[in-house]
């Protein structure tokens, strides 16, 4: 009888839990991301642009109108998000394509994810795709916020902070 309960109640726990694991992002494989990315660098905000969230709002709205939609459609990303500019200020690797300002999507809560609000002055590691089409339109790389929490980059980031404060 012990073992019945024991199961039910674990059942009724797992069901009760399984939404909130389906919005839990994988963990980053933070190396290979970099090895594969074409550029990498900690880059320090130098501008921060809000977007209209009028486009967001009504792709969100959009795929909730599905007919096999289920969850949150994703207004919450809509909230707070733009673009930011990142001057390099350290290049980990691809020198040669480390030029010049790169701009960056940001949104504070994106859908199932965490998200990056950038702040002026603050450092992130930055990553420019193979493939450019993965890109937003007028992003030029890429900043993921659950990578920023991954222990290479965090080490990363102190250790240029020591070097340019």
């Amino acid at each position: 009888m012990t073992r019945i309960l024991t199961a039910a109640a674990t059942a009724v726990a797992l069901l009760g839990a399984a939404p909130a694991w389906a919005c839990l992002p994988p963990p980053p494989n933070t190396s290979y991301d970099t090895a594969m990315a074409r550029a990498a660098f900690v880059g320090r905000v130098v501008s921060v642009e809000r977007t209209d969230p009028a486009d967001c709002l009504a792709a969100a709205r959009a795929r909730a109108a599905g007919p096999s939609f289920q969850g949150d459609p994703g207004e919450r990303g809509c909230e707070a998000f733009g673009f930011a500019t990142l001057e390099p200020a350290w290049i980990i690797k691809g020198e040669d394509v480390i030029t010049g300002p790169f701009r960056v999507a940001w949104n504070r809560t994106p859908f199932c994810t965490i998200g990056w609000t950038p702040e002026v002055g603050a450092l992130a590691v930055a990553l420019v795709p193979e493939d450019a089409s993965t890109l937003r339109d007028g992003a030029t790389a890429t900043v993921d916020a659950v990578q920023q929490g991954d222990p290479l980059f965090r080490t990363i980031l102190e250790l240029v902070v020591k070097i340019q404060p």
